[in-house]
């Protein structure tokens, strides 16, 4: 968490979220406004604030799997090869993550259309 105190999300959320939008996060994070994350104790023992943190975990439960499905249909993506260094590497990193998930999408909208027929 200290780490993530020095990036620039963190530093100017408004620079990336619009309006009530806002980021998941897990317990080792400090809340903000912006961001989300588990209550820990003492606070979670209370019982909305343990329904709080079912959701908040059943959120996270499906994003770990949809990533992880990803990664089944993209073996490029279990190991990344690509040292992120700078801008220019961040970029082609995302990129390419990007491009995996439009393919993902267009094949599942194929498939949808396959099944009808």
């Amino acid at each position: 968490s200290s780490a993530w105190e020095h990036t620039t999300i963190y530093k100017n959320p408004g620079k990336f979220l619009v309006g009530n939008e806002f980021i998941w996060a897990d317990s080792a994070y400090p809340l903000q406004t912006w961001l989300v994350a588990p209550y820990k104790k003492p606070l979670r023992d209370l019982p909305e604030n343990e329904e709080f943190n079912n959701h908040v975990s059943m959120v996270r439960i499906r994003s770990e799997h949809a990533i992880g499905f990803l990664k089944g249909r993209f073996k490029s993506l279990k190991g990344l090869r690509v040292k992120i260094q700078d801008k220019r590497t961040h970029r082609l990193a995302t990129y390419w993550v990007i491009a995996c998930i439009m393919v993902h999408s267009f094949a599942m909208k194929c498939e949808e259309e396959e099944n009808e027929d």
